[in-house]
């Protein structure tokens, strides 16, 4: 017999009964749950045990069956925690975009009970529909919005200086275009609306975009940057100039 909250024996599979008792999933009908319950793969995960890694190519799309997942995110620095997730929630749902890779580690807070499934099951189950069609409005709408999620979540815990690298790199994607220097953003802006978007002064965004253009790291034509992606990455790979001597100096992280 498995508890569905608090610490879980071993259970190998899930039923429809044991599916309508967690909180997130009442609004399901018995159908969608019978097909989540005959096609979930059920496993057991001791407190601290990764179920996914950063970085991991999303093969699955999981289901939190009993106990609590944290879910964090480790930049170049900082371990921030992004959420706790209880039972009744599903995670990893990057992977329903083909070629996605996980963006978090979740790992057990507690030891958990986790059920996963491939992202087509998952969609025939609870929409009834194929996954060719599901994916074109995913990928277009809410995969977009959870993209920009992400991003400020990476943001956290970042000094200025890599969290302007970390706004070009993103500028780069979304309005970047191949340049024989580098990649071009197409876009004219200014250093107090790059300022609004990483939470800093508009002359401490000069003072950094005067250093990335010493360190070869853009070149700019008026307003339009063109940025060095192999230098951006290695700003966005080190620890700050300040972090480095107080480590230096006490042996530990400031």
């Amino acid at each position: 017999m498995c508890r569905l909250v608090g610490i879980p024996v071993q259970m190998a599979s899930v039923n429809v009964s044991s599916l309508k008792q967690l909180k997130n999933l009442d609004g399901l009908s018995s159908a969608q749950l019978g097909k989540l319950a005959e096609k979930l793969s059920v496993k057991n995960f001791s407190k601290g045990q990764v179920i996914v890694d950063q970085d991991e190519p999303a093969k699955q799309v999981y289901l939190l069956i009993s106990g609590v997942v944290r879910v964090s995110y480790s930049g170049a620095v900082h371990q921030t925690i992004v959420s706790l997730l209880p039972a009744g929630e599903f995670f990893g749902m990057d992977s329903l975009v083909p070629e996605s890779r996980h963006p978090f580690r979740c790992d057990a807070f507690e030891p958990s009970v986790v059920g996963s499934l491939k992202p087509g099951v998952f969609v025939d189950a609870l929409l009834g529909a194929s996954y060719e069609s599901f994916l074109a409005g995913f990928a277009t709408t809410l995969h977009l919005s959870r993209r920009l999620h992400i991003h400020c979540i990476r943001g956290i815990g970042l000094d200025v200086r890599r969290r302007i690298a970390l706004e070009l790199a993103n500028l780069a994607e979304r309005f970047g275009s191949p340049d024989s220097r580098g990649t071009l953003i197409s876009l004219a802006i200014s250093h107090e609306t790059l300022a609004g978007i990483v939470g800093a002064s508009r002359q401490q965004v000069t003072q950094y975009l005067n250093e990335f253009d010493r360190e070869n790291i853009i070149l700019r034509e008026g307003r339009r940057i063109i940025v060095n992606p192999k230098n951006l990455r290695k700003v966005l790979g080190s620890r700050s100039r300040r972090s480095a001597m107080v480590k230096s100096a006490t042996g530990r992280e400031p």
